[in-house]
């Protein structure tokens, strides 16, 4: 059964806040962050400095700790207030906000694009201090909104101004929403391409045209991502871990994950928690 933590919330980002468990408290939770340039950011084991303002978007098990400086809004919601994935026919940000198995979502944002945003922040920030009967309803509404105008946003940075999903877009979309749900048990190119309609040739040729990485890489990477965040996050032994990815074998995944990452399951885990 989940704690009592508020199925939503805002946080202020900045100096003197202490925000040290944040990961913790929030996991299970989908996070909107907005940063001020400077500000410095860890998401899973990759560092980060923005260079100008900027937005980021987690899912429920993405890992990240703000670093000094840091400054900005965070705002929080469980599935069971909004399920990204239930309501995607809504706003189609899933698997391009959210669950984004081809690069980290953040988008690079201009003082017009930040004021919007952090003046719903603002609204949001408002009805929590001053709960009613309306808030629950109305926080949605607001996180909706900015999920709305991220989307067009990301679609504006990327697609030279147009405001739809091509073709292209939804089947690279698509396949970034099956690879999250099923990377446990679908190891193979085949077999999301059977989910798709396509060839294997076809799923190739279009995923890497479209994002210039291969889908065995995307696989892969999501993979060895998940297996990192269990060796470091949690206590389970390699043998688990295999099963919990859907290996058998733990010493077939042991050497799969040294041939991907060039050290061993037990000593990335030494080694990063020794850091």
């Amino acid at each position: 059964m989940r704690k009592q933590q508020p199925d939503y919330g805002e946080y202020l980002i900045g100096e003197g806040v202490d925000l040290s468990r944040l990961e913790l408290v929030l996991k299970g939770f989908y996070k909107i962050v907005l940063l001020s340039k400077g500000s410095k950011i860890r998401i899973d084991f990759e560092e980060y400095v923005c260079e100008q303002d900027g937005i980021f978007f987690f899912n429920e098990e993405q890992f990240f700790e703000l670093g000094a400086p840091a400054k900005g809004r965070l705002v929080f919601f469980h599935p069971d207030f909004y399920c990204i994935e239930l309501h995607d026919h809504e706003l189609a940000c899933d698997g391009i906000l959210f669950s984004n198995v081809f690069s980290t979502p953040y988008m690079a944002l201009d003082k017009a694009q930040v004021d919007k945003i952090d003046s719903v922040v603002d609204e949001i920030s408002r009805e929590l201090k001053q709960p009613d009967r309306w808030t629950e309803e109305k926080v949605r509404i607001l996180v909706k909104y900015i999920i709305i105008e991220s989307t067009r946003t990301w679609l504006k940075q990327r697609k030279s101004g147009e405001l739809e999903l091509s073709e292209q877009d939804e089947f690279s979309r698509k396949f970034s929403q099956l690879v999250e749900k099923n990377y446990t048990r679908l190891h193979y190119v085949g077999e999301y391409a059977k989910l798709l309609g396509v060839t294997t040739k076809t799923l190739n040729k279009r995923i890497t045209t479209d994002t210039g990485i291969t889908p065995s890489c995307i696989i892969v990477n999501r993979i060895m991502l998940q297996a990192k965040r269990l060796l470091v996050y949690t206590q389970l032994t390699v043998k688990e871990i295999a099963h919990k990815l859907g290996y058998d074998d733990a010493a077939y995944f042991s050497r799969y994950f040294k041939v991907q990452t060039q050290v061993a399951p037990l000593t990335f885990r030494k080694n990063y928690l020794s850091s």
